[in-house]
């Protein structure tokens, strides 16, 4: 027989999640008393996107009170882009260019904001000095070159454009549609055509136009380059070394051209033709005696190397071709044994790098006497247990700081290492993704704010370890933070009042909305 829970068994449950309501309530108070006390603005702007109305207005009379404040907010990397946006009205509001100005370098303002900018500034210019006009052409390049720009304010842009430099703003920003590209080409200026031909969104329909309209070699080896180029451009080799140079780089360029290319006269069409992928074997093997080191080099770096040329390359002069060729997955294990007795340490820390280094190697190489070696040995994430294990007896800052992010190291020794007097191997016990939370939180109090944010974010720490480091003095990282608590107490308000609302009597239904809202609200007097 089915048993249904009376209503007091679900009177705990609707306690608990008030009480736990209620204590969210007063975290979400506290950081706001904390933000409109603090020096800056940063903090407030954190906070700004989960506020409610009352508290959001306090904020605003804090982030937006004076100029100076609202000039510092708009270059800030990190603010919320609903805080932007609103900085984009008030500036369209009061004619504040420089605020603007500001705004549209900020690669976080929203395209909304963007278009606000747009509409006040750039669309509707009034006739004033000349510096004010200069200023106005200013917020057009940027908004042009902007990357959250939407694609029909850029065409509007290219369509009422009257400078070359906001056209070529234009043609630098990876958001451009193709068919605007290819409207920009059709007006055949000359300056924009080199910055068409580099941009991946051009068309092999736009590129053969470019390709006809110039013979200008640097417009020309750029569509020679591009992945998108016409094949019958690629059929046929050019006169000049950079196109020449621009076709070895194409991996759709023909593997007879590629070989013909490989004996160009030119160390750099040369050098391009070795790091192609689609270069026949046989132009390798030509290649990897090549007079000039660094086409050399090019080929020691190739994964689909023959073993014949790993022969050749291994016994290499060159220390970088050697090095190059230590780390290269293609390098057999007999090659990989000479390789890591070589008499430059260099060579010797590159097979410490090899994808596939053998244990035996490991181990010898992380008893070699330069220390640089031995921290390529510790940054491996496999490593046998003996060599980790010796690797922790080093003094070594570099091998400490490999042991400190290994993931099978002991906490034990973790913790020693937090507290080691160099910056950098403290710092790798908190990108220890397997650090345990007794080991970070001595770390809490860190000296420099970067590592207090990644110890913040470490996922070992409990919530309310992070909401102990509310008190962050340094501006930025205490933005961060702030951030972060904010989100995470409005996700679990609505949490808690979601269950609240389950374990709620029938009665509880008739609770007016406020009662029920997911914002973190508060009342001036609730906050003191």
């Amino acid at each position: 027989m089915t048993t249904f829970p009376r209503p007091v068994d679900e009177e705990p449950c609707a306690a608990n999640a008030a009480r736990e309501g209620a204590r969210l309530r007063r975290h979400w108070r506290e950081l706001v008393r904390l933000a409109l006390d603090a020096s800056d603005v940063f903090t407030s702007a954190m906070l700004y996107p989960h506020a409610a109305s009352a508290d959001r207005k306090r904020l605003e009379a804090r982030m937006f009170g004076s100029r100076s404040d609202r000039l510092a907010l708009a270059a800030f990397p990190h603010a919320p882009p609903v805080a932007l946006a609103r900085l984009a009205t008030l500036a369209a509001a009061d004619a504040d260019v420089t605020l603007a100005t500001r705004l549209a370098r900020n690669a976080a303002t929203p395209a909304e904001a963007l278009q606000t900018l747009a509409a006040s500034f750039v669309m509707n210019r009034p006739e004033d000095e000349a510096n004010y006009r200069r200023a106005v052409q200013r917020v057009a390049q940027l908004i042009a070159r902007h990357p959250l720009a939407p694609p029909a304010l850029l065409a509007t842009l290219a369509a009422s454009a009257d400078s070359i430099e906001t056209l070529r703003s234009l043609c630098e920003n990876v958001g451009v549609q193709t068919d605007l590209l290819a409207q920009l080409a059709g007006r055949g200026i000359e300056p924009l055509q080199r910055l068409l031909a580099i941009h991946f969104a051009t068309d092999a329909h736009t590129l053969h136009q470019l390709w006809r309209s110039t013979r200008e070699s640097a417009v020309r080896a750029q569509v020679l380059r591009h992945a998108a180029c016409p094949h019958e451009l690629l059929r046929r080799i050019p006169a000049s070394s950079p196109e020449r140079r621009s076709l070895a780089l194409n991996v759709r360029t023909t593997g007879e051209i590629l070989t013909a290319l490989a004996r160009d006269d030119d160390p750099a069409v040369r050098r391009a033709a070795a790091t192609n992928p689609a270069t026949p074997a046989g132009a390798l093997v030509l290649l990897c005696f090549d007079a000039d080191t660094l086409v050399r080099r090019a080929v020691a770096v190739r994964d689909d190397l023959p073993l014949k040329v790993v022969d050749w390359l291994a016994e290499d002069g060159d220390v970088w071709v050697r090095s190059g060729l230590a780390r290269n997955r293609a390098c057999p294990r007999i090659w990989l044994d000479r390789l890591a007795r070589d008499h430059e340490a260099d060579v010797r820390r590159s097979v410490t790098r090899h994808p596939l280094c053998p244990a035996p190697l490991l181990a010898l190489l992380a008893s070699d006497e330069v220390a640089w070696v031995r921290a390529g040995v510790a940054l491996r994430d496999e490593l046998p247990g003996a060599v980790l294990h010796r690797l922790m007896q080093d003094t070594d800052i570099d091998v400490l700081a490999g042991v400190a992010r290994h993931r099978g190291t002991p906490q034990a020794t973790l913790s020693r290492l937090a507290e080691h007097a160099s910056p950098d191997v403290r710092r790798a016990v908190i990108l220890n993704c397997h650090a345990h939370r007794r080991v970070l939180l001595p770390l809490r109090d860190e000296s420099y704010p970067l590592h207090r944010v990644l110890v913040f974010m470490h996922s070992s720490l409990t919530d309310a370890d992070r909401w102990r480091m509310r008190f962050e003095p340094d501006t930025e990282a205490r933005a961060r933070m702030f951030g972060h608590l904010a989100g995470s107490l409005a996700n679990s308000l609505a949490a808690a009042l979601d269950r609240q609302r389950q374990h709620s009597v029938p009665a509880d239904a008739a609770d007016t909305p406020e009662t029920c809202t997911h914002q973190l609200t508060t009342s001036v007097e609730e906050a003191g």
